[in-house]
């Protein structure tokens, strides 16, 4: 999963922001997020196609601070280390 980072302080974004919040710089650089720890996560039951009818959606916090959202099958619980993949349909985290 592609976040974004400041060049100049290293603050990162899921989206690429023009001005950094941060330190006010205009220069990023993108950087391939593969693990986190679980913050919380909502489990749904009842989804629209093509998505599976039993999943969870779970907000993560990458190693430097910046929080995304992933889903999954698996159980995962706050606290967890989570890997984070991406395919057709968005980020997708499972257990380390």
């Amino acid at each position: 999963m592609e976040f974004f980072k400041c060049t100049k302080c290293s603050e990162e974004y899921v989206f690429r922001r023009a001005v950094c919040h941060k330190c006010g710089s205009e220069e990023f650089t993108g950087v391939d997020i593969t693990q986190g720890t679980a913050i919380d996560s909502v489990h749904l039951i009842a989804t629209p196609e093509p998505m599976p009818d039993d999943y969870s959606v779970v907000m993560f916090q990458t190693p430097n601070g910046a929080r995304g959202f992933c889903r999954t099958v698996s159980e995962i619980k706050r606290g967890d280390r989570i890997r984070i993949t991406v395919d057709e349909y968005g980020p997708v985290c499972e257990p380390e």
